[in-house]
Protein backbone atom coordinates (compact mmCIF):
# COMPACT_ATOMS: atom_id res chain seq x y z
CA UNK A 1 0.00 0.00 0.00
CA UNK A 2 1.28 3.59 -1.34
CA UNK A 3 0.58 6.47 0.51
CA UNK A 4 1.27 10.20 -1.16
CA UNK A 5 3.65 12.94 0.41
CA UNK A 6 0.18 15.07 0.83
CA UNK A 7 -2.01 12.10 2.85
CA UNK A 8 0.65 11.23 4.54
CA UNK A 9 1.38 14.33 5.82
CA UNK A 10 -3.02 14.62 6.89
CA UNK A 11 -2.77 10.65 8.37
CA UNK A 12 0.40 12.27 10.80
CA UNK A 13 -1.25 15.25 11.80
CA UNK A 14 -4.51 13.37 12.45
CA UNK A 15 -2.06 10.60 14.86
CA UNK A 16 -0.73 14.24 16.73
CA UNK A 17 -4.25 15.89 16.80
CA UNK A 18 -5.39 12.77 18.60
CA UNK A 19 -2.49 12.31 21.35
CA UNK A 20 -2.50 16.11 21.83
CA UNK A 21 -6.22 16.36 22.51
CA UNK A 22 -5.71 13.55 24.85
CA UNK A 23 -2.88 15.06 26.82
CA UNK A 24 -4.89 18.18 26.89
CA UNK A 25 -8.07 16.80 27.97
CA UNK A 26 -6.23 14.89 30.86
CA UNK A 27 -4.23 17.55 31.57
CA UNK A 28 -4.08 18.13 35.64
CA UNK A 29 -2.55 21.72 35.64
CA UNK A 30 -4.39 24.99 34.49
CA UNK A 31 -8.37 25.41 34.01
CA UNK A 32 -10.01 22.74 33.22
CA UNK A 33 -12.88 23.83 31.10
CA UNK A 34 -10.52 25.52 27.93
CA UNK A 35 -8.45 22.39 28.52
CA UNK A 36 -10.99 20.51 26.89
CA UNK A 37 -12.85 23.14 24.96
CA UNK A 38 -9.47 23.01 22.87
CA UNK A 39 -8.75 19.22 23.21
CA UNK A 40 -12.74 18.71 21.25
CA UNK A 41 -11.50 21.28 18.66
CA UNK A 42 -8.24 19.99 18.03
CA UNK A 43 -9.97 16.48 18.18
CA UNK A 44 -12.59 17.22 15.71
CA UNK A 45 -10.01 18.61 13.23
CA UNK A 46 -7.89 15.34 13.87
CA UNK A 47 -11.06 13.58 12.68
CA UNK A 48 -11.32 15.74 9.29
CA UNK A 49 -7.79 15.16 9.30
CA UNK A 50 -8.07 11.64 9.59
CA UNK A 51 -10.98 11.50 6.89
CA UNK A 52 -9.30 12.56 4.07
CA UNK A 53 -5.65 11.48 4.30
CA UNK A 54 -6.35 8.22 5.60
CA UNK A 55 -4.74 5.32 3.19
CA UNK A 56 -7.30 2.75 3.58
CA UNK A 57 -8.60 1.28 -0.11
CA UNK A 58 -10.50 -1.93 1.11
CA UNK A 59 -14.02 -0.91 -0.57
CA UNK A 60 -15.46 -2.32 2.51
CA UNK A 61 -14.23 -0.58 4.98
CA UNK A 62 -14.04 2.65 2.96
CA UNK A 63 -17.92 2.25 2.78
CA UNK A 64 -18.11 1.85 6.46
CA UNK A 65 -15.84 5.09 6.66
CA UNK A 66 -18.07 6.80 4.46
CA UNK A 67 -21.19 6.33 6.87
CA UNK A 68 -19.47 7.49 10.36
CA UNK A 69 -19.78 11.30 10.70
CA UNK A 70 -15.68 12.01 10.73
CA UNK A 71 -16.10 15.62 9.28
CA UNK A 72 -18.01 17.55 12.23
CA UNK A 73 -17.31 20.73 11.58
CA UNK A 74 -20.02 22.98 12.90
CA UNK A 75 -19.01 23.10 16.50
CA UNK A 76 -15.82 24.53 15.58
CA UNK A 77 -17.01 28.04 15.81
CA UNK A 78 -19.24 27.50 19.40
CA UNK A 79 -15.48 25.99 20.48
CA UNK A 80 -13.37 28.81 19.49
CA UNK A 81 -16.03 31.49 21.07
CA UNK A 82 -16.48 29.72 24.24
CA UNK A 83 -12.48 28.87 24.55
CA UNK A 84 -11.96 32.41 24.25
CA UNK A 85 -14.78 33.14 26.77
CA UNK A 86 -13.62 30.86 29.36
CA UNK A 87 -9.72 31.34 28.67
CA UNK A 88 -10.87 35.42 30.04
CA UNK A 89 -13.17 34.64 32.91
CA UNK A 90 -11.88 32.40 35.63
CA UNK A 91 -15.60 31.56 36.57
CA UNK A 92 -17.30 31.08 32.89
CA UNK A 93 -19.73 27.69 33.26
CA UNK A 94 -20.70 25.76 30.03
CA UNK A 95 -24.40 25.15 30.97
CA UNK A 96 -27.34 24.43 28.98
CA UNK A 97 -28.02 28.01 27.04
CA UNK A 98 -23.79 27.44 25.56
CA UNK A 99 -25.03 24.02 24.55
CA UNK A 100 -27.66 25.06 22.23
CA UNK A 101 -25.02 26.91 20.40
CA UNK A 102 -24.19 22.86 18.99
CA UNK A 103 -27.34 22.08 17.93
CA UNK A 104 -26.57 22.77 14.58
CA UNK A 105 -23.86 20.05 14.52
CA UNK A 106 -27.06 17.79 13.05
CA UNK A 107 -26.18 19.43 9.87
CA UNK A 108 -22.65 17.60 9.74
CA UNK A 109 -24.52 14.16 10.16
CA UNK A 110 -27.29 14.93 7.14
CA UNK A 111 -25.31 12.76 4.26
CA UNK A 112 -24.69 10.04 6.46
CA UNK A 113 -28.48 10.14 7.54
CA UNK A 114 -28.96 9.54 3.33
CA UNK A 115 -26.30 6.79 3.40
CA UNK A 116 -28.20 4.83 6.09
CA UNK A 117 -31.48 5.32 4.77
CA UNK A 118 -30.29 3.64 1.77
CA UNK A 119 -28.16 1.06 3.02
CA UNK A 120 -31.57 0.23 5.72
CA UNK A 121 -33.45 0.17 3.01
CA UNK A 122 -31.74 -2.51 0.96
CA UNK A 123 -31.67 -4.38 3.58
CA UNK A 124 -35.46 -4.18 4.22
CA UNK A 125 -35.78 -4.31 0.23
CA UNK A 126 -37.50 -1.31 -0.14
CA UNK A 127 -34.80 -0.10 -2.31
CA UNK A 128 -33.13 -1.74 -4.86
CA UNK A 129 -28.86 -1.76 -5.42
CA UNK A 130 -28.59 -0.67 -7.97
CA UNK A 131 -29.93 2.89 -7.31
CA UNK A 132 -27.05 3.43 -4.97
CA UNK A 133 -24.70 5.59 -6.97
CA UNK A 134 -28.08 7.86 -6.84
CA UNK A 135 -27.75 7.93 -2.85
CA UNK A 136 -24.33 8.24 -3.07
CA UNK A 137 -24.73 11.50 -5.57
CA UNK A 138 -27.16 12.53 -2.85
CA UNK A 139 -24.61 12.38 -0.33
CA UNK A 140 -22.08 14.02 -2.28
CA UNK A 141 -24.22 17.24 -2.97
CA UNK A 142 -25.48 17.68 0.21
CA UNK A 143 -22.02 17.58 1.65
CA UNK A 144 -21.27 20.13 -0.74
CA UNK A 145 -23.79 22.51 0.04
CA UNK A 146 -23.69 22.16 3.55
CA UNK A 147 -20.20 23.62 3.40
CA UNK A 148 -21.97 27.21 3.23
CA UNK A 149 -23.47 27.05 6.72
CA UNK A 150 -20.40 25.50 8.20
CA UNK A 151 -18.04 28.53 6.71
CA UNK A 152 -20.74 31.12 7.94
CA UNK A 153 -21.06 29.91 11.50
CA UNK A 154 -17.13 29.42 12.15
CA UNK A 155 -16.50 32.94 10.25
CA UNK A 156 -19.63 34.72 12.84
CA UNK A 157 -18.56 32.84 15.63
CA UNK A 158 -14.55 34.18 15.05
CA UNK A 159 -15.56 37.84 14.95
CA UNK A 160 -18.27 37.08 17.99
CA UNK A 161 -14.71 36.33 19.90
CA UNK A 162 -12.80 38.98 18.28
CA UNK A 163 -15.56 41.65 19.88
CA UNK A 164 -15.23 39.45 23.43
CA UNK A 165 -11.46 40.13 23.25
CA UNK A 166 -11.54 43.89 22.04
CA UNK A 167 -15.10 44.29 25.15
CA UNK A 168 -12.20 42.50 27.32
CA UNK A 169 -9.22 44.67 26.82
CA UNK A 170 -11.16 47.89 26.52
CA UNK A 171 -11.94 46.96 30.38
CA UNK A 172 -8.88 45.90 31.70
CA UNK A 173 -6.43 48.61 30.59
CA UNK A 174 -5.73 49.51 34.10
CA UNK A 175 -4.87 45.98 35.75
CA UNK A 176 -1.59 45.20 36.45
CA UNK A 177 0.14 43.40 33.89
CA UNK A 178 0.45 40.21 36.29
CA UNK A 179 -3.26 39.84 36.62
CA UNK A 180 -4.11 39.92 32.66
CA UNK A 181 -4.71 36.79 30.91
CA UNK A 182 -2.88 35.05 27.90
CA UNK A 183 -4.13 38.18 25.50
CA UNK A 184 -1.59 37.65 23.25
CA UNK A 185 -2.13 33.99 22.50
CA UNK A 186 -5.54 34.59 22.06
CA UNK A 187 -5.32 36.96 19.53
CA UNK A 188 -3.04 35.00 17.73
CA UNK A 189 -5.37 31.75 18.06
CA UNK A 190 -8.81 33.63 16.68
CA UNK A 191 -6.43 35.53 13.89
CA UNK A 192 -4.84 31.97 12.40
CA UNK A 193 -8.04 30.32 12.55
CA UNK A 194 -9.49 33.88 10.28
CA UNK A 195 -6.55 33.17 7.98
CA UNK A 196 -7.82 29.55 7.64
CA UNK A 197 -11.38 30.88 6.89
CA UNK A 198 -10.13 33.37 4.06
CA UNK A 199 -8.25 30.10 2.57
CA UNK A 200 -11.26 28.01 3.20
CA UNK A 201 -13.34 31.19 1.40
CA UNK A 202 -11.70 30.74 -1.58
CA UNK A 203 -11.70 27.31 -1.99
CA UNK A 204 -15.25 27.14 -1.46
CA UNK A 205 -16.62 29.57 -4.11
CA UNK A 206 -15.66 27.09 -6.96
CA UNK A 207 -16.72 24.36 -5.09
CA UNK A 208 -20.34 24.69 -4.66
CA UNK A 209 -20.48 25.93 -8.33
CA UNK A 210 -20.93 23.05 -10.55
CA UNK A 211 -19.51 23.79 -13.55
CA UNK A 212 -15.75 24.50 -11.83
CA UNK A 213 -16.33 21.90 -8.82
CA UNK A 214 -14.97 18.57 -10.98
CA UNK A 215 -12.06 20.74 -12.26
CA UNK A 216 -11.14 21.73 -9.22
CA UNK A 217 -11.26 18.64 -7.08
CA UNK A 218 -9.60 16.67 -10.38
CA UNK A 219 -6.73 19.05 -10.44
CA UNK A 220 -6.41 20.19 -6.65
CA UNK A 221 -8.60 17.68 -4.59
CA UNK A 222 -9.00 18.51 -0.94
CA UNK A 223 -5.16 19.40 -0.09
CA UNK A 224 -5.71 23.51 -0.45
CA UNK A 225 -8.35 22.83 2.46
CA UNK A 226 -6.74 19.83 4.70
CA UNK A 227 -3.11 20.36 4.24
CA UNK A 228 -3.88 24.08 6.44
CA UNK A 229 -6.43 21.81 8.43
CA UNK A 230 -2.69 19.68 9.36
CA UNK A 231 -1.16 22.51 10.04
CA UNK A 232 -3.34 23.94 12.63
CA UNK A 233 -3.34 20.77 14.61
CA UNK A 234 -0.03 21.05 15.23
CA UNK A 235 0.22 24.56 15.91
CA UNK A 236 -2.97 24.55 18.27
CA UNK A 237 -1.59 21.26 19.74
CA UNK A 238 1.78 22.34 20.61
CA UNK A 239 1.32 25.97 21.28
CA UNK A 240 -2.33 25.28 23.58
CA UNK A 241 -0.65 23.00 25.42
CA UNK A 242 2.59 24.07 26.29
CA UNK A 243 0.60 27.67 26.78
CA UNK A 244 -1.62 25.22 29.29
CA UNK A 245 1.50 24.31 31.13
CA UNK A 246 3.82 27.36 30.93
CA UNK A 247 0.89 29.50 32.57
CA UNK A 248 0.37 26.55 35.62
CA UNK A 249 4.32 26.62 36.41
CA UNK A 250 3.95 30.58 36.17
CA UNK A 251 1.47 31.48 38.28
CA UNK A 252 2.91 32.93 41.68
CA UNK A 253 2.91 30.97 44.78
CA UNK A 254 -0.37 31.72 46.87
CA UNK A 255 0.87 33.44 50.05
CA UNK A 256 -0.38 31.58 53.34
CA UNK A 257 -4.21 31.85 54.91
CA UNK A 258 -2.54 33.47 57.67
CA UNK A 259 -0.50 36.24 56.16
CA UNK A 260 -1.13 39.76 57.37
CA UNK A 261 -3.40 41.77 55.00
CA UNK A 262 -2.52 45.69 54.86
CA UNK A 263 -5.66 47.58 56.33
CA UNK A 264 -6.00 50.07 53.93
CA UNK A 265 -6.61 46.69 51.38
CA UNK A 266 -8.94 45.48 54.06
CA UNK A 267 -10.96 48.14 54.11
CA UNK A 268 -11.20 48.74 50.65
CA UNK A 269 -12.05 44.93 49.94
CA UNK A 270 -14.70 45.14 52.92
CA UNK A 271 -16.18 48.03 51.44
CA UNK A 272 -16.47 46.77 47.69
CA UNK A 273 -18.01 43.30 49.37
CA UNK A 274 -20.73 45.47 51.06
CA UNK A 275 -21.52 47.76 47.71
CA UNK A 276 -21.80 44.21 45.90
CA UNK A 277 -23.81 42.99 48.39
CA UNK A 278 -26.17 45.62 49.57
CA UNK A 279 -26.76 47.73 46.30
CA UNK A 280 -25.65 45.21 43.97
CA UNK A 281 -27.64 42.76 45.46
CA UNK A 282 -24.74 39.70 44.14
CA UNK A 283 -26.36 37.04 46.32
CA UNK A 284 -29.20 36.81 44.46
CA UNK A 285 -26.92 34.64 41.84
CA UNK A 286 -27.78 31.13 42.68
CA UNK A 287 -24.49 30.15 40.63
CA UNK A 288 -22.06 33.15 42.48
CA UNK A 289 -18.90 31.86 43.63
CA UNK A 290 -15.78 33.80 44.54
CA UNK A 291 -14.38 33.28 41.68
CA UNK A 292 -17.60 34.61 39.78
CA UNK A 293 -17.39 37.85 42.72
CA UNK A 294 -13.53 38.25 42.35
CA UNK A 295 -14.38 38.83 38.75
CA UNK A 296 -16.51 41.37 39.03
CA UNK A 297 -14.73 43.08 41.49
CA UNK A 298 -11.33 42.53 39.65
CA UNK A 299 -10.15 41.22 42.83
CA UNK A 300 -7.96 37.68 43.50
CA UNK A 301 -10.47 35.28 44.57
CA UNK A 302 -7.49 34.23 47.04
CA UNK A 303 -7.68 37.74 48.26
CA UNK A 304 -11.55 38.24 49.22
CA UNK A 305 -11.25 34.46 51.45
CA UNK A 306 -8.24 35.97 53.09
CA UNK A 307 -10.09 39.10 54.33
CA UNK A 308 -13.49 37.02 54.58
CA UNK A 309 -11.75 34.79 56.94
CA UNK A 310 -9.11 36.53 58.78
CA UNK A 311 -11.17 39.72 59.54
CA UNK A 312 -15.08 38.99 59.22
CA UNK A 313 -14.64 35.23 60.14
CA UNK A 314 -16.66 33.88 58.02
CA UNK A 315 -16.32 32.09 55.02
CA UNK A 316 -17.99 32.80 51.17
CA UNK A 317 -21.03 30.60 52.06
CA UNK A 318 -21.62 32.28 55.15
CA UNK A 319 -20.64 35.50 54.22
CA UNK A 320 -23.04 35.29 51.04
CA UNK A 321 -26.08 33.33 52.97
CA UNK A 322 -26.35 35.49 56.02
CA UNK A 323 -27.25 38.48 53.23
CA UNK A 324 -29.98 36.13 51.60
CA UNK A 325 -31.14 34.96 54.88
CA UNK A 326 -31.73 38.68 55.67
CA UNK A 327 -33.46 39.61 52.52
CA UNK A 328 -35.59 35.99 52.67
CA UNK A 329 -37.04 38.09 56.89
CA UNK A 330 -37.26 41.31 54.51
CA UNK A 331 -39.42 39.80 52.07
CA UNK A 332 -41.50 38.00 54.72
CA UNK A 333 -43.13 41.10 56.28
CA UNK A 334 -43.50 42.74 52.65
CA UNK A 335 -46.91 42.74 50.88
CA UNK A 336 -45.44 42.59 47.93
CA UNK A 337 -44.38 39.18 48.12
CA UNK A 338 -47.66 37.58 49.91
CA UNK A 339 -48.46 35.85 46.59
CA UNK A 340 -45.31 33.84 46.62
CA UNK A 341 -44.52 30.61 49.24
CA UNK A 342 -41.69 30.61 51.33
CA UNK A 343 -39.60 28.12 49.01
CA UNK A 344 -40.05 31.00 46.60
CA UNK A 345 -39.25 33.74 48.06
CA UNK A 346 -36.18 31.67 49.63
CA UNK A 347 -35.18 31.09 45.61
CA UNK A 348 -35.73 34.32 44.52
CA UNK A 349 -33.54 35.46 46.78
CA UNK A 350 -30.14 32.86 46.01
CA UNK A 351 -30.78 29.60 47.62
CA UNK A 352 -30.64 26.46 45.05
CA UNK A 353 -32.01 24.23 47.46
CA UNK A 354 -34.60 23.94 50.33
CA UNK A 355 -32.45 22.21 52.29
CA UNK A 356 -29.23 24.60 52.13
CA UNK A 357 -32.23 27.31 52.66
CA UNK A 358 -33.54 25.67 56.63
CA UNK A 359 -30.45 24.96 57.66
CA UNK A 360 -29.01 28.49 56.88
CA UNK A 361 -32.10 29.97 57.97
CA UNK A 362 -31.92 28.16 61.50
CA UNK A 363 -28.14 28.77 62.04
CA UNK A 364 -28.98 32.01 61.60
CA UNK A 365 -31.78 33.00 63.46
CA UNK A 366 -31.70 30.04 66.06
CA UNK A 367 -35.27 29.08 64.64
CA UNK A 368 -36.80 27.45 61.76
CA UNK A 369 -38.11 28.92 58.36
CA UNK A 370 -41.81 27.97 59.85
CA UNK A 371 -41.33 29.16 63.70
CA UNK A 372 -39.61 32.45 62.25
CA UNK A 373 -43.28 33.00 60.18
CA UNK A 374 -45.19 31.78 63.12
CA UNK A 375 -43.49 34.71 65.34
CA UNK A 376 -44.16 37.17 62.97
CA UNK A 377 -47.51 35.91 61.90
CA UNK A 378 -46.98 35.51 58.19
CA UNK A 379 -49.06 32.85 56.79
CA UNK A 380 -47.59 30.94 53.80
CA UNK A 381 -48.26 27.81 51.93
Amino acid sequence: MTISPFDLILLLGSVQGVILAALLWLNPKGNRLPNRLLATLIGLLASMSFAVGHPITNRWVVLVLDLIPLIIAMPIGPLIYFYTKSMLDPAFQFGKTERRHFYPAVLDLGSKFIGWVFITGMLLGFFERETGPNWGNAMDEYDTYVDIPRWLSATIYLFLARRTLRQYKSTTSNQQAGQLPPMRWLWQFVNVFLVFQVIWFIHLVPYIIPVSRGPLLDRFGWYPIYIPIAILIYWLGFKGYLFTRSESSNKPTAKPANADLNPQTVEQVVNALSSAMEQEKLFLDTDLTVDKLGQHLRLPPKLISAVLNQHLHKNFNGFINDYRVDEVKRRLVDPAYEHLTLTGIAFDCGFNSQATFQRTFKQSTGVSPGEYLKNTSQIRI
